[in-house]
């Protein structure tokens, strides 16, 4: 039996990393896997979960999108006797010469390339992607908008694409412990009543528009909002927070930076409501972390955030500023949404277990060391 890999170096990563954290934690509980080497980064080794007798661990120290991480990866996993490697990233080792399993999140970078640092970002994104598709004896989607995608602007074969929908981390629908939260909550500075965005700076995030729906808020109620947290790729002294000061927002605007998996299921359950207007998913994990933590979602009305979270959340276009802003005075206004918001979420999200995502990819696995 061809011995197993997997590519786990953007464990510290959000996203990807989160992604890593939960099929690995789904993956352990399959004890006929037979030997798994994990290639990590030193500094993903402790974010690791209990591995089984059989795993083996290889540090591999290479950056994405690198060069060197086309030289050492592949040698890693030759060396390591690995036969079929998942990689969790359409960034696949080219030199790798044995069988791959990829998994696909999102082609953000071909749908909005104005939002790529460098005009090469277009060309090498294409390219990988081209070349993970046919590479791959199975490419794993997301979502199905992620296979659709695929399909449509790659020429993606159905009889070699899965879709494999995201599970939710346990930190995140286990029953609220209220005193620790808040205990967890004052560590980080935050008490009372506030709303909650997630994510970065990239521009698909939407930060930018969720600032100027919440002045828009601000100036109109003047009274009764609550702060606006946002968490994340957001330092208090990074741009986002420059900016807020600018805005004349700086008492209400809160950039926290990145914080680990207890806090943010804290500030989940915190908050009065999470808002999310996201120009593209390729799924949506916040939007799934949230209605699972028993939040109210607002989110952006895109195809993958209506596939994974149906009526549970309430959707705005993302791009329209005023809509957003009445959007988010009405979560802060309704009860009664709220909590209709909170039961069609938290049973939503029920569904989605990365328990079922480890099964479904364990079954490509044994496909992949037969043929």
């Amino acid at each position: 039996m061809k011995r197993l890999g997997i590519d786990a170096r953007k464990l510290p990563d959000y996203g990807i990393g989160t992604y890593l954290q939960g099929l690995l934690g789904g993956l352990t509980a399959h004890g006929d896997l037979g030997e798994v080497v994990v290639m990590v980064t030193p500094a993903g080794r402790r974010l690791l979960p209990a591995l089984p007798p059989s795993w083996r661990v290889v540090e591999v120290e290479a950056p994405g999108y690198s060069i060197k991480e086309q030289l050492v990866v592949p040698l890693a996993a030759v060396r390591a006797g690995v036969g079929v490697l998942h990689v969790p990233h359409y960034v696949i080792p080219l030199l790798y010469p044995g069988r791959l399993v990829v998994t696909v999140h999102d082609i953000i970078h071909v749908l909005f390339p104005e939002f790529l640092p460098s005009r090469l970002g277009l060309p090498y994104a294409r390219t990988m992607i081209r070349w993970a598709v046919r590479r791959a004896r199975h490419v794993i989607a997301a979502s199905q908008t992620t296979a659709n995608d695929l399909k449509r602007f790659f020429g993606a074969g159905e009889d070699r694409l899965k879709v494999v929908p995201n599970g939710v981390l346990p930190v995140f629908s286990r029953p609220a412990d209220p005193a620790a939260e808040a205990a967890l909550r004052a560590r980080l500075g935050v008490a009372g009543e506030y709303l909650l965005h997630v994510g970065n700076h990239k521009p698909h995030k939407n930060a930018e528009g969720v600032l100027k729906a919440y002045q828009m808020l601000v100036h109109e109620k003047r009274q009764g909002v609550p702060p606006i947290l946002f968490v994340g790729g957001f330092r208090p002294d990074g741009a986002l927070a420059n900016r807020a000061r600018a805005m004349g927002l700086g008492s209400l605007v809160r950039c926290l930076g990145h914080v680990d998996y207890e806090e943010l299921a804290a500030l989940y359950r915190g908050a009065r409501c999470f808002v999310y207007p996201t120009l593209y998913e390729g799924f949506g994990l916040p939007v799934l972390e949230a209605m699972a933590s028993g939040t109210p979602v607002l989110a952006g009305d895109v195809a993958a955030v209506r596939e994974v979270a149906g009526d549970a959340i309430l959707r705005v276009n993302p791009r329209d500023t005023v809509a957003l802003a009445a959007a988010m005075r009405r979560l802060i206004e309704d009860g009664e949404l709220c909590a209709t918001l909170v039961d069609k979420g938290r049973r939503r999200a029920a569904a989605y277990r990365w328990s079922e995502a480890a099964a479904a990819t364990v079954a490509l696995y044994r496909l992949a060391r037969k043929e």
